[in-house]
């Protein structure tokens, strides 16, 4: 039997922490971040052998996988698994399991540890895991400042909703202004200087607010809340509207963190034929039954299994630790010792799922790597740049894309985090004493300085954190390198396994790693070749390289982050899209899991990364599949953690979603999200610089499932954009996009599967060409292809010349794609030729 450990997830923004251990043939796993399901299939890890998954704490981060993993697994077999952790994941899995994802033959079973309870969990073959708890769930009451500036007003207009929102950070007299405005432009405003919400139905629209019920049952007044940023004293505190300040409890919620300890079987001793022969055992069963460690009698005589065999040897034991909060450290280290026979004896591994301020803490760092001939690895580097590429194939055909059209086919740029850095800029109006604060604020806005901020930030902090790491890789002999490093964390890449049982058999095995930042899969001669064959089609790429970079804007685009339906495929990640109005205003329009992985990947910076998170102003989740919203809570944690003062997006979700994002809300953060769950008619008005510059969205429903809508997006500065989401061609879609300047339009499948079309509510190739055509939209974008077609989509390109019209104004999307607007009419013709030359490469 061979029991091994793998490393699957290192880095927040790619695969959160997390491993896989392998049992006989059984899988098991620990945590389940975002995009774990789509790394185990492109590397071929056997999704469907996956028996349990245990959780080291219960978080976005830990937990973002694991809805995509199980609809996954329900769609490929009829699996049975076990959930295992703390609260609250039952109510988690249950909550979606009842919405969204519902099972169709896999059988989920859960199982919540309470603290104080011991429990183990036998898995095939004997080994077992025993969970070890740390802290008790808390709920900590804390005194706030709640500043009550923010404006959202609701009012029905010829059966049409209609929401004026400003989420703008303006002073009092701006407030003023735009309160004046709306108030004239409605005359069911009041005219005093309160901030009301108006709502015809309050199961449609939910935020941050104290209630004030009114004997007016069809009408509720809201004041909607917004958290004053880091309020630091009295005078700190603005009177808005007459409108003070007012101070409020709110509950930050802490849950259980738990430990594993894994514990193999003995490995049995050598077996001796010649000393059974010595003492007349015949040979056959007799002998399995002194291996496998029982006695028998022959002839009235009991033999022993150390009569024929060396001694048993003890299974070696392996730590799993994950701990976010330096005060646990103590607590664990007690609870170690306490019982250092069970947890410490025989320890051969301690994998250290924790952030860099635990593992560098003294006493914790002293105490680990203070334990003798156990080897200590550090498997979350989130605080480096990547240094591995997790998704070769996609990255592959992105290397491939980037070299032609290397400003529409973004890659990664190496870039080391500093996640305290977007804190610092959020507020630094709040910090001006701050020096050394306020200096980093202005490099991080100085262009020319971004690098050296960069490099003299981490430079001294890795310095430091290098005297106790040690990076492995199969260049060097590992056991060399683990002789001289006893007292350091080790670093292996991603898929390196670690053997754990058979005793004799205990290894690090490096041969199934991935090394690459920038993979390449393809046939490198082929392609140079057709390249060359093709050389006159390659000027046209040169030339927009050339003469189009100049015009290019970086204001509006589009950032294309998943192009692919359904689940993620090796080329292709789900649905997600980003339109970016201006550096401070942004638009999602869905968000399926892995996206951020997607925009960072595609960022040119750190900086700008984090300066796109902070650009999100409203957030539109058109239907309930899992592929169009998973990712989005993950997202708002991690936007939370780089902004923790920002104001939160507006979020315009269907109902549908409504007990899951709830409960969400409830578990990982302190005030409400701002929702308003879509209804046909819905129109939203928000202001982005001026009151004369506003932006104007209309929700339509569309012919896919329940509760599904599209949306159309107007503003001075992009024109009118549709965005179609999922849907068979329908009235809708074409009402809302006659004569639009861009229609993004779905196009799941090919027009041979026109029935298989019709039968899941999308639309094809040419029928979303035909659209196009019909409301004569300026450009099309066609996007959301079936995962049968990884690389290009299947475009039949003989076609009539009223065809040809519309094929000349198409463009069709690949993952980290970035559209700049002032471009976007010279594109499609650069689209026509790239589909060509990738047809004859692939």
């Amino acid at each position: 039997m061979e029991v091994f450990l793998q490393l699957i997830g290192w880095h927040r923004l790619a695969i959160p922490s997390s491993l896989r251990l392998f049992v006989n043939g059984d899988i098991t796993l620990f945590n389940c971040g975002e995009n774990v399901q789509r790394f185990l299939n492109e590397h071929k890890l056997h999704l469907a052998r996956i028996k349990n998954i245990f959780f080291t704490k219960i978080t976005p981060e830990s937990i973002g996988g694991l809805i995509g993993l199980l609809l996954t697994i329900d769609n490929i077999s009829d699996a049975d698994i076990t959930i295992y952790g703390c609260h609250p994941i039952e109510s988690i899995v249950k909550s979606f399991m009842s919405s969204f994802a519902k099972m169709k033959s896999t059988k989920i079973k859960i199982v919540q540890f309470e603290l104080n309870e011991s429990s183990v969990i036998n898995l095939k073959g004997n080994v077992v895991i025993t969970p070890i708890l740390i802290n008790k769930e808390k709920e900590k009451i804390t005194e706030n400042s709640i500043q009550e500036d923010y404006i959202m007003n609701e009012i029905n207009v010829n059966n049409k909703r209609i929401i004026k929102h400003n989420n703008n950070n303006n002073d009092s007299n701006n407030i003023n202004n735009n309160i004046h405005n709306i108030n004239n432009d409605n005359k069911n405003f009041n005219n005093n200087n309160e901030i009301n919400l108006i709502v015809e139905d309050n199961q449609m629209c939910e935020n941050n607010f104290t209630d004030e019920i009114y004997s007016n049952n069809m009408l509720k007044k809201r004041k909607l809340e917004k958290s004053h940023m880091d309020t630091q004293n009295d005078t700190d505190s603005v009177i808005i509207n007459n409108i003070k300040q007012t101070t409020v409890k709110e509950k930050k919620k802490e849950f259980q963190h738990i430990c594993y300890l894994i514990e193999c079987p003995q490995t049995p001793g050598k077996f001796y034929p010649e000393k059974a022969k010595k003492l007349n055992i015949p040979s056959g069963k007799y002998y399995g039954i002194l291996k496998s460690g029982k006695s028998i009698t022959i002839n009235n005589r009991t033999i022993y299994p150390e009569d024929v065999c060396d001694k048993n040897i003890d299974g070696r034991k392996t730590l799993i630790i994950d701990l976010e909060n330096e005060n646990d450290i103590n607590d664990l280290i007690n609870h170690l010792q306490y019982k250092e026979i069970l947890y410490l004896k025989n320890l051969e591994y301690i994998f250290h799922l924790s952030n860099e301020k635990i593992i560098n803490n003294k006493i914790y760092k002293d105490f680990f790597l203070g334990i003798k001939n156990v080897k200590n690895v550090k498997c979350n580097l989130s605080n480096d740049s990547l240094k591995v590429c997790p998704f070769i194939s996609s990255s592959s055909l992105n290397n491939f894309l980037s070299k032609l059209l290397p400003n529409i086919f973004l890659k990664y740029k190496v870039d080391t985090p500093i996640y305290d850095l977007p804190y610092e800029i959020s507020i630094n109006e709040q910090n001006e004493n701050d020096k050394e604060k306020k200096q980093r604020y202005n490099n991080f806005n100085n262009n020319e300085n971004i690098q050296k901020v960069l490099v003299n930030n981490i430079e001294v902090d890795h310095q430091k954190k290098e005297q106790n790491i040690t990076i492995c890789n199969n260049k060097f002999n590992i056991n060399d390198q683990l002789q001289e490093q006893n007292c350091s964390y080790l670093i292996f890449n991603p898929l390196t396994k670690f053997i754990l049982h058979p005793y004799h058999k205990i290894d690090i095995c490096l041969s199934e790693t991935i090394s690459d930042l920038y993979p390449d899969i393809f046939n490198t001669s082929k392609i140079s070749n057709i390249l060359k064959e093709n050389e006159e089609l390659l000027k046209h790429f040169h030339k927009f390289n050339e003469t189009q970079i100049n015009k290019m804007s970086s204001y509006p685009c589009f950032y294309f982050l998943g192009t692919g339906c359904s689940m993620p495929s090796t080329f292709r990640n789900v649905s997600g899209i980003i339109l970016s109005i201006q550096k401070n205003f942004s638009i999602i329009l869905d968000f399926g899991e892995g996206s951020l992985y997607q925009l960072y990947w595609m960022s040119t910076s750190w900086i700008n990364f984090c300066s796109i998170i902070k650009s999100f102003r409203i957030i539109f989740i058109s239907h309930a599949h899992a592929d169009h919203h998973v990712g989005l809570y993950y997202l708002l944690y991690m936007r939370k953690c780089f902004f923790p003062s920002l104001d939160d997006p507006l979020i315009l979700i269907p109902i549908t979603l409504k007990k899951w994002i709830n409960l969400f809300n409830e578990l990982f953060f302190d005030k409400k999200l701002k929702f308003v769950y879509l209804t046909e008619n819905l129109e939203i008005k928000e202001q982005i610089d001026d009151e004369n510059d506003i932006l104007s969205i209309h929700v339509f429903k569309v012919n896919h499932i329940n509760e599904s809508y599209g949306i159309k997006i107007e503003n001075k500065k992009i024109g009118s954009i549709v965005y179609s989401a999922d849907t068979r061609p329908c009235e809708n879609v074409k009402k809302f996009s006659k004569n639009c300047d861009i229609l993004i339009h779905e196009a799941t499948f090919d027009d041979e599967l026109l029935g298989e079309a019709i039968n899941k509510k999308h639309s094809t190739t040419k029928e979303a060409m035909d659209i196009g055509l019909e409301v004569q939209c300026k450009t099309l974008i066609l996007t959301h292809f079936s995962q049968r077609y990884p690389k290009v989509p299947k475009i039949n390109m003989e076609c009539s010349s009223e065809m040809q019209k519309i094929l000349n104004k198409t463009i069709y999307s690949f993952d980290y794609m970035n559209i700049p607007l002032n471009l976007i009419n010279e594109l499609p013709r650069y689209f026509t030729i790239l589909l060509n030359l990738l047809e004859k490469t692939f």
